[in-house]
């Protein structure tokens, strides 16, 4: 994720994405079953459903901050697909008056972590919800909207190719990689029509401690790197955070971040070894 600055003062309107959805049959509290921050924009419908919206700390500008807002936009659209969340693409009209409104402080992505993942073990054929997991969120979304189509057009019914390409290019940050979202879509297109749009059956699986433990040690790594990278790669203050000598200052990183203090340096090294920074 892209992180500008955890100090509000400092903050620009360019410094913000709202994570923006509507929500069918949603009455505007969803969020309080994974423990979500406080929506920043909340709005009822009568489309049958909520308009919900958080501000969010950063912009999808690199590849790897664009690739953690989609994994969490996949992962919200998992947790509520029964309400269909349909992500929009421009923010909530603050104005309106029926609204309830709190934009006097934005989030961290890295609070949104409770939202579930899934995760494949593909020699078993089996899947989990377990919300630590690691693999190709957004796969798993567009896979999922594309059963919740076949079940509403019926099982060996074709779902129409452009539908799927359609939601993704709409729901997930991809200006810059179209190819790799409309590849994703071709491939579960092609996976289902071969099996003639039937949904297979699939049975639970529980990671055990160990496996989970690794998941989180892997899924930490990833996110505490693309923050970092985005913090030093978007942030026009970013030299501000270097001593004299050139070197970073990981004191203050640390305090603009959140991250530790101890994972900084590591993140550095191997960044700057790659020739990223």
């Amino acid at each position: 994720m892209e992180l500008y600055h955890n100090r509000y003062k400092y903050l620009k309107s360019n410094d913000i994405t709202w994570l923006y959805f509507f929500l069918k049959n949603a009455v505007g509290t969803e969020f309080l079953e994974y423990n979500l921050p406080a929506p920043n924009y909340v709005l009822h419908s009568n489309r049958g459903g909520a308009f919900i919206g958080w501000q969010i700390n950063g912009y999808p500008g690199t590849k790897e901050a664009r690739e953690y807002f989609n994994d969490i936009i996949a992962r919200f659209v998992i947790a509520f697909k029964e309400h269909k969340p349909e992500r929009l693409s421009y923010q909530p009209h603050l104005d309106n008056e029926y609204a309830i409104k709190d934009i006097k402080h934005s989030y961290e992505l890295g609070q949104f972590q409770n939202l579930p993942s899934l995760y494949w073990v593909k020699e078993k054929k089996i899947w989990s919800a377990e919300s630590a997991s690691v693999t190709d969120q957004i796969f798993w979304a567009i896979k999922i909207y594309t059963e919740e189509l076949i079940k509403e057009f019926g099982e060996g019914t074709p779902v129409p190719y452009s539908t799927i390409e359609d939601y993704t290019l709409k729901t997930f940050f991809g200006r810059k990689d179209r190819s790799t979202l409309k590849a994703k879509c071709r491939s579960i297109w092609n996976w289902y029509n071969d099996r003639d749009w039937t949904i297979p059956q699939r049975r639970e699986f529980k990671m055990t401690r160990t496996e989970r433990a690794k998941a989180n040690a892997k899924l930490k790594h990833q996110r505490a790197r693309a923050t970092l990278l985005g913090f030093i790669q978007n942030n026009l203050l970013a030299n501000e955070y270097k001593k004299a000598n050139g070197s970073w200052n990981i004191k203050e990183l640390s305090k603009a971040t959140g991250l530790h203090r101890n994972t900084i340096p590591k993140h550095l090294k191997e960044l700057q070894e790659e020739g990223i920074i």
